[in-house]
């Protein structure tokens, strides 16, 4: 089986051309034509000669995925279903705005080990971690098929980015590297269940954004929506987030999936504006997008309203997250698939 280019690390691309007889310079030729230019085939790599063009594609693939179906929802956003050779797939979102921005959602993992009972990806269990070209692809195919200028990178998609640090963590340097993709790092967030010794490690290694989903104010309540909050509680969460905002230029975004019934009361705000004190943190607040198989519901919209209100006047900035791609089931929380 062929090795993926995206799978290689960018200080290993001088010893791959080496191999197939070119120049050591070849290298930066090379990664441009995959993360800049982003080269769909060896053939439009025109600065290569027609021999060594044959040669790398002797030996090697360009994308660990490929692209097998795409669903369009009528405010633009498009949902991708990504194939693996070995049968596995994942989904990726692009997701436009009025304001001209792009952001790509990415998955990391095929499933997800985390269960959360609002969360479409949880039924279907974990499968495996995605490589580092696995992940790298997805914004290479997203790219190639789309016009927009993608300003945005979240790592929020299929899985717990922080489960897969290794790969998760490659691909970021590659995604932030000025050889790489080159996206600035305030461009790039990586959503956490609240895995706490590796958002510590990853907060010292990478400094791009980071967001936590947190969505309860009790431990009783995300125990029962979260079950990695047996082992990493609110209180762990509130001390982790400090000391990052200590240390720290970034705010912190708290994801709070708001559910109908369960954690959308006043009091659930009040305790949520007392825990966040002494953070620099915003609130994006995600009103429950539906999928089968879940008895949970949404919030009603002037719960919605009013949580936004309250957060702010308690001096909190809180951004009401907007369904988008609902109808194709890619909105926050909808990612998952069981076949190819």
């Amino acid at each position: 089986m062929k090795e993926f280019l995206t799978d290689i690390p960018l200080d290993s691309y001088k010893a791959l051309v080496e191999s197939v007889g070119m120049k050591p310079y070849a290298a930066g030729q090379l990664i441009q034509w995959l993360y800049q230019k982003r080269a769909g085939s060896f053939d439009e790599m025109t600065n290569l000669s027609k021999e060594v063009r044959g040669l790398l594609s002797e030996k090697y693939d360009i994308d660990a995925l490929q692209i097998v179906d795409i669903q369009e929802a009528s405010d633009g956003t498009k949902k991708y279903l990504c194939k693996a050779p070995d049968g596995e797939c994942v989904e990726c979102v692009s997701i436009p705005a009025d304001d001209g921005r792009c952001t790509i959602c990415i998955s990391t993992q095929v499933g997800c080990k985390m269960g959360c009972s609002f969360c479409r990806t949880g039924e279907m269990g974990y499968h495996r971690n995605l490589s580092q070209g696995e992940i790298l692809s997805q914004l290479r195919l997203v790219m190639l098929g789309t016009e927009k200028q993608i300003t945005n990178i979240v790592l929020m998609g299929m899985g717990e980015p922080l489960d897969n640090y290794d790969a998760v963590s490659a691909a970021i340097s590659i995604i932030c590297d000025d050889k790489g993709f080159n996206m600035s790092k305030k461009r790039v967030t990586l959503s956490s269940a609240g895995l706490i010794p590796e958002l510590d490690r990853f907060s010292e290694e990478y400094d791009v954004k980071i967001a936590i989903s947190l969505n309860a104010t009790t431990d009783e309540m995300r125990d029962s929506l979260m079950p990695i909050n047996k082992k990493y509680p609110i209180s762990e969460i509130v001390k982790f987030c400090r000391s990052y905002s200590h240390r720290s230029r970034n705010r912190i975004t708290f994801e709070y999936v708001l559910i109908g019934g369960m954690n959308d009361s006043e009091q659930d705000a009040a305790r949520l504006v007392q825990l966040l004190k002494g953070i620099r943190a915003k609130v994006n607040i995600i009103p429950f997008n539906p999928f089968d198989k879940s008895d949970l519901r949404a919030p009603d919209e002037n719960t919605v309203t009013w949580w936004s209100e309250y957060l702010y006047n308690s001096g909190i900035q809180a951004n009401i997250r907007q369904s988008r791609g609902q109808e194709i089931l890619a909105a926050c929380g909808q990612l998952a698939t069981k076949e190819g």
